[in-house]
């Protein structure tokens, strides 16, 4: 018996055998077929004048490679002359790549192939079609040296951008110039962020798609993929807590940081940039309604800018401290929590980093003081005082002014007479 189904076994795995024979070359003899006419350099598409030569073997080194071309080809018919197929060879890559076709009919890409507007992206506008290679290789479309390229094919068309109402092309090259675009084109560094390490490949959403990359909630978690110690230290802060309460106004990374157009804190156009980061700050700080909501101190910028600090950084020291100085960057706490930089506890060892006299007294230092009775007497009768002084100079002066023209003019008159 055993013998038997040894005998069985060898008997169905030759047929097995032969059967994946037969069906090789069957292909290969389609794909010789085939190549009479597109191995020829000179065959075209006479609609589009497209050309339609196979380079036999860059195809052959390629991911696809090993396939026929009725394997892709699958619907294409008989061949009846030179010119003519039995069928289109249109190329259904769902038939293999089922999952990442699901994935992608679900994406802003899937959904806007059921408009009739401007032909969205399918798979070999991106990846190409005979010669596609793997990511990892140089060469791929999809590789981080060239994806940016392929995207921008698209989302640098002005016609597309009007379609389907998309952010705008200077957005999209904003990029080019951020520390991401400039570490990839003019660095070669790889590990830099692209387009789908924050957008994703197949399965791009919407920003507003709780299923996004980008969904504001997820945005720290994202760039913390590259900058874990920055989430980290943000997670412990103020800004994620409120994120996490259901405080959608709680900034995050792209709200002071940018998105496209990120640049370094070096760079002076950076929104993050030492002399720029107040301006940044009062985005959220100075705006009335967020202050009356959250129950925030307002007038925080123009506090700053009348400070001593403030009047510094405006006339460009840059070394002047800035709200981050005193803050924190990322990891920022209320001033009734032990471990905030603002504490009056910490006051000292804060105040301490540019001023190391800084000692106990600075404990009680007044912050954002404000020019009111309440808040601070001395700055409020000072400031009352010079509005007067300078106010009666301004209208003396004038008067004395008005005196001397009515007096020269009355010289005149007598003179004439």
């Amino acid at each position: 018996m055993n013998k038997m189904n040894k005998t069985r076994n060898v008997e169905i795995r030759l047929c097995l055998l032969l059967a994946v024979f037969i069906v090789f070359a069957l292909s290969a003899s389609a794909s010789d077929e085939c190549l009479k006419c597109h191995g020829e350099k000179s065959i075209m598409k006479a609609s589009k004048g497209e050309k339609l030569y196979i380079d036999v073997e860059k195809y052959s080194s390629a991911i696809h490679g090993k396939l026929g071309c009725r394997d892709c080809h699958s619907e294409m018919g008989e061949v009846k002359s030179s010119l003519e197929h039995d069928k289109n060879t249109k190329v259904s890559c769902e038939n293999c790549h089922d999952k990442e076709f699901e994935t992608y009919r679900q994406s802003v890409h899937g959904w806007a192939r059921k408009s009739k507007k401007t032909s969205p992206p399918y798979c070999n506008d991106c990846h190409g079609s005979h010669y596609i290679s793997c990511t990892s290789e140089p060469d791929c479309n999809v590789s981080p040296i060239n994806q940016i390229k392929i995207c921008t094919k698209c989302h640098e068309d002005e016609g597309v951008v009007k379609d389907y109402g998309l952010p705008s092309v200077e957005f999209i090259r904003s990029y080019e110039k951020s520390v991401h675009g400039k570490a990839i084109e003019e660095k070669g560094l790889l590990v830099a962020a692209v387009c789908s390490d924050c957008h994703g490949s197949h399965g791009i959403k919407a920003v507003d798609n709780p299923g996004s990359l980008e969904f504001k909630k997820d945005i720290p978690a994202l760039c913390g993929r590259c900058h874990k110690t920055v989430e980290i230290e943000y997670m412990t802060g103020i800004h994620w807590k409120g994120i996490e309460s259901g405080k959608k106004e709680s900034p995050v990374c792209t709200d002071c940081h940018g998105e496209h157009r990120i640049l370094s804190p070096q760079d002076k156009n950076s929104s993050v940039y030492t002399v720029n980061v107040p301006v940044t700050c009062s985005k959220c700080h100075e705006d009335v309604k967020l202050t009356e909501v959250f129950g925030m101190s307002s007038n925080r910028y123009k506090t700053y800018m009348e400070s001593f600090h403030g009047v510094l950084l405006e006339y460009g020291e840059a070394k002047a401290a800035n709200c981050g100085s005193c803050h924190g960057v990322h990891k920022i706490l209320p001033p009734s929590d032990p471990a905030s930089s603002v504490n009056p506890e910490n006051l000292p060892v804060t105040c301490g980093k540019c001023h190391p006299q800084a000692g106990v007294k600075f404990k009680n230092a007044k912050i954002h003081i404000e020019a009111k009775k309440e808040s601070s007497a001395g700055k409020y009768y000072v400031r009352k005082f010079y509005i007067w002084f300078i106010g009666i100079l301004i209208v003396i002066f004038a008067s004395y002014v008005l005196l001397e023209i009515f007096n020269y003019r009355s010289k005149k008159k007598k003179g004439e007479s």
